[in-house]
């Protein structure tokens, strides 16, 4: 559970309202809501919500505290928040961060240029299947989504001027092994015929 935004009508009518352990970034009540206990912590919370939150409520009405916070994090009316001008965004990139840095403890390798491109190549097709969907209701989340795709669209042009040098370097490869006879094996990766390149270099001098 990560936005709750749209819920004021249902929540209205509640008296009890148990939302800990969750990452929920964003909550919206009307001051007419007739909850009398909430629980809120162990959340992913942004500290202008939480604010804008806790204006609509009573403290009493809090039944829980976070005590220690993540880095990036800090208490707020009892529970952990982060600052930043767009949220979602912010949260998208932390888990696209955290995501890569799994991955990369799971495969005990580094992350190659391939599997970046393929990263990229997944956002890309997700974003354009999207379309032009208007995202209704949130004026903000629209433009960080927005920004998002600039920043797709930005990474992909990189990619296709990183696969062009790639290209090229491979061509270059191919050059020399034709230039010193040297057969190539079309199922050899392209560093092991350069290391196979290198190896005829040494023996030659």
């Amino acid at each position: 559970l990560l936005l709750v935004e749209r819920n004021q009508p249902q929540f209205d009518r509640l008296e009890n309202l148990y939302i800990d352990h969750n990452s929920i970034v964003t909550l919206k009540l009307s001051t007419h809501h007739t909850l009398k206990n909430l629980t809120l912590s162990h959340n992913d919370w942004d500290c202008n919500s939480l604010r804008a939150l806790f204006r609509t409520l009573t403290q009493p009405a809090v039944d829980d505290a976070d005590q220690h916070c993540k880095i990036d994090y800090h208490l707020e009316h009892g529970l952990c928040c982060k600052e930043s001008d767009k949220p979602y965004l912010d949260r998208l990139l932390q888990y696209i961060a955290m995501t890569s840095v799994v991955e990369k403890q799971r495969k005990k390798e580094s992350c190659s240029a391939i599997n970046a491109i393929h990263s990229v190549q997944s956002l890309v097709h997700f974003i354009k299947q999207q379309g032009d969907v208007p995202l209704q209701g949130n004026a903000q989340l629209e433009a960080e989504v927005n920004e998002l795709r600039a920043e797709v669209q930005k990474l992909t042009n990189e990619q296709i001027q990183q696969e062009q040098l790639l290209q090229g370097l491979h061509a270059e490869i191919d050059t020399n092994l034709r230039r010193y006879y040297l057969p190539k094996d079309e199922l050899a990766r392209p560093s092991d015929s350069l290391n196979k390149l290198f190896t005829h270099l040494k023996e030659r001098h």
